[in-house]
């Protein structure tokens, strides 16, 4: 109902009428509205006037969802009454301050004792990581107030100087990648939720990458000429520059063969749908990159992770060159067999995923598997199963 209520408020001239359209049907929605949004997550999609008007009605307004509509005014009311509230914890444990929706917001809670380099519980992260993706020019504000800077971030705002800085201090942070222990933890280290760039710039990814992405290439080019070998080589992979890697691998003999595994496992991570990446793929395992290597966090190989999404292109590949198909994963016991048949008929993450291909030339491939999977009541599937019953 809260979803139908923002629609209607977001599709209306007149937001204060959509509303109370609705509420006059559902009297007591303010209140659901208010705990839903109490602990600051899922309000970057709500409009500041649309939460002013919920709030109107009767929604009530916590400190941390305060602080993510920018309602300094209610901020003001809610720190007068409690001080403390100022480094209270809501939703991963984050401070008001990780959700602070513009500048003044946040400098209106610095000043009044916000903790600038706080930490949440689940993504050991700050608030200028938190609001790099939603907000940066947040970030760059807590960064120009002193908070503590990384090369993401630099590169996320295009900030040669401080990128120039930090790789003065710190040649290695070239190097760092979202989702690379020790630094920048992924999803399942040590029971939690990883870093929070994961979800505010990119999945699995160099500070070089995120430069592309916003569209700083004298960032990227300034990474890149101050990169060894081995971290062009791999940024090389991760986007597609086939020429330039294999440059790299003929001017570098072993160097593949060296990596470790944090770095080979960028193979299967460049086959998970945070990153699928099909030339990206095909240009580490001519590199030499074990076909089969799997990643830290959960134990998914490379055929896992493209059979759960349903792509059939890069499974043909990784069959092709000579992924085994009977590998089960140290969590769920399942081969990827199993993770294609879970995701098509169960989680449905991937409506648009082949897998009716993708289970026939794992079959073809000699996957094992149980009769009693048949029929799966999916008409694809089944007639897939069928031919090799």
């Amino acid at each position: 109902m809260f979803r139908d209520l923002l629609n209607k408020a977001l599709e209306s001239n007149s937001p204060e009428i959509a509303v109370k359209t609705v509420l006059r049907d559902h009297p007591d929605l303010p209140e659901a509205i208010g705990k839903s949004w109490a602990n600051g997550f899922g309000t970057d999609h709500i409009p500041a006037a649309v939460a002013r008007v919920l709030v109107k009605h009767g929604a009530p307004l916590s400190v941390h969802a305060a602080a993510a509509f920018g309602f300094v005014d209610n901020l003001a009311g809610l720190l007068h009454t409690d001080p403390s509230l100022v480094c209270a914890k809501g939703g991963d444990g984050c401070t008001p301050l990780h959700f602070a929706r513009d500048i003044a917001t946040a400098q209106f809670l610095l000043d009044r004792g916000a903790h600038i380099d706080a930490r949440d519980d689940d993504h050991d992260s700050t608030p200028a990581q938190w609001r790099i993706g939603k907000a940066p020019e947040v970030a760059r504000y807590l960064l120009n107030r002193g908070a503590a800077p990384d090369i993401f971030l630099a590169a996320a705002l295009g900030d040669l100087d401080l990128a120039s800085k930090m790789v003065s201090e710190n040649p290695g942070c070239v190097a760092h990648r979202i989702g690379r222990l020790p630094d920048f933890p992924p999803i399942g280290y040590q029971g939690r939720g990883g870093t929070i760039l994961q979800w505010t710039l990119a999945f699995n990814s160099y500070p070089h990458q995120i430069a592309l992405l916003k569209r700083h290439t004298h960032v990227f080019d300034f990474l890149y000429e101050n990169s060894d070998p081995q971290t062009r080589l791999l940024v090389c992979c991760v986007l597609a520059r086939r020429q330039d890697a294999e440059v790299i691998a003929r001017q570098h003999i072993g160097i593949v063969a060296n990596l470790p595994d944090l770095d080979l496992e960028l193979l299967p991570r460049y086959c998970w749908e945070t990153n699928t990446n099909y030339e990206a793929v095909r240009l580490m395992l001519d590199l030499g990159f074990p076909v089969a290597q799997t990643e830290s966090s959960h134990g998914y190989s490379p055929l896992h992770n493209a059979a759960w999404s349903g792509d059939a292109a890069l499974v043909d590949l990784l069959i092709s060159r000579g992924h085994p198909v009977d590998l089960v994963d140290p969590r769920y016991n399942s081969t990827p067999l199993g993770y294609a048949l879970h995701d098509c008929l169960i989680e449905k993450r991937h409506p648009e995923g082949d897998f009716a291909r993708v289970v026939e030339a794992l079959l073809k491939a000699g996957s094992p598997w149980d009769q009693s999977m048949y029929p799966t009541g999916d008409q694809r599937l089944d007639e897939v199963f069928s031919r090799f019953r």
